[in-house]
């Protein structure tokens, strides 16, 4: 979130601005909740602390309040209570849809590295080399900013495919149930709004998430079982009665190229791992391999507030979007709408900063320039530049 101090207030005043005629413009694109006097609400002022607890009767209060206060960011629970304005202990939990986070960070991909920067949190330079003390403060503590390119987008549709795939395929979530959005910075938000796990616990879950990130997954789900084998190792291979065509059984199955009549390929392959224990290591790598790459603490945490679809992300000041088709989706087109008049910008760093943005390819080497104000604002957003007037 931007601070609105002595170094940043013009800063936070121009994107402020912008904030606020994206909300007079575009402000039916800020998508109301299912009962949302049942909601939660908060917001985050420029240079100010949240302010939650918060309810509305109508999606049109709602609207009016945001081009009234512009404010950085807005949050909606996932979560129904019967009295949201209460404190926690007081609102009476009345059920929550299942949300799942897959942010590029945790995809840990090869090309972030070329794209990822240091912003020191006591003076703000920024580096695009991560060092332990920062050079100008002699800080130790660094924020990390990274601009997704094409590659990180791509990954992060695949990843969504594949969790989307275990909610309709495993979990038996009708698709017309689960919802996808770009999260207006890194990462992609999945809703899944179905009866049978509205009122699905904490611990519930937590089960869903260890399926996904298959953390519990065990040699037994594919027919290896500690004991002593016939060839006289510490295993025995028995395939479960149902097969090997569903769920992790199938993944798993597939990526050892085994099928139910393979025993004696298993057994092999169990033996060059080093026997049950050797095995059972190796499948705890394969699991993290496969596994969705999900914030499982998203998940799990039944009194979360998320960002509201239709609102601006002040980490990039793009929105946060309904994705309705992912294949044509183009989160740096579509979720940029934010005006287009010239802002001088100085930037924070010397070496070149590369982005696409609105279908236009920018390439920054100057370190004083002119630009269109969604690609100011999100640089701004990002730490990586400042307003110079």
């Amino acid at each position: 979130m931007i601070s609105e101090n002595k170094s940043e207030g013009r800063n936070a005043a121009l994107v402020k601005s912008a904030f606020r005629e994206y909300y007079f413009k575009y402000g039916k694109l800020v998508e109301s909740p299912e009962h949302i006097e049942q909601h939660e609400f908060g917001y985050a002022p420029f240079g100010s602390g949240m302010i939650r607890h918060l309810s509305f009767r109508s999606i049109g209060d709602l609207r009016a309040t945001l081009v009234r206060e512009a404010p950085s960011d807005v949050y909606c629970s996932s979560a129904y209570y019967r009295f949201p304005t209460y404190p926690m202990q007081e609102k009476q939990w009345l059920g929550g849809d299942l949300i799942f986070d897959i942010d590029a960070k945790d995809l840990q991909l090869p090309c972030e590295r070329s794209h990822t920067y240091y912003s020191c949190v006591k003076c703000r330079a920024v580096s695009a080399v991560k060092s332990d003390t920062c050079h100008y403060c002699s800080n130790k503590t660094f924020d990390q900013v990274s601009i997704p390119c094409d590659r990180c987008i791509s990954a992060l549709k695949k990843e969504v495919k594949r969790a989307v795939a275990v909610l309709t395929g495993d979990l038996g979530i009708e698709e017309k149930s689960v919802s996808i959005y770009f999260s207006g910075n890194n990462g992609f938000h999945i809703v899944a709004s179905d009866k049978s796990f509205l009122t699905a616990g904490p611990e519930v879950r937590s089960d869903i998430v260890s399926y996904f990130t298959g953390s519990s997954l065990m040699t037994e789900t594919i027919g290896v079982r500690k004991g002593s084998g016939s060839s006289g190792g510490d295993f025995l291979i028995k395939f479960p009665k149902s097969g090997l065509s569903y769920g992790w059984r199938k993944m798993i199955a597939q990526k050892l190229q085994i099928d139910q009549s393979s025993t004696i390929k298993l057994s092999h392959i169990v033996q060059r791992a080093g026997g049950y224990e050797g095995f059972k290591s190796e499948l705890g790598k394969l699991s993290k391999t496969l596994g969705a790459k999900i914030d499982p603490q998203v998940t799990v945490d039944i009194h979360r507030i998320f960002r509201m679809p239709g609102t601006i992300n002040s980490k990039s000041g793009l929105i946060k979007m309904r994705c309705n088709d992912l294949e044509s989706f183009d989160p740096l087109n579509h979720c940029c709408l934010l005006g287009s008049s010239e802002v001088e910008v100085k930037v924070k760093i010397l070496s070149q900063i590369n982005f696409k943005l609105k279908g236009e390819s920018f390439k920054v080497r100057e370190r004083i320039l002119k630009l269109p104000r969604f690609a100011a604002v999100y640089l701004i957003c990002k730490g990586l530049a400042d307003i110079t007037i």
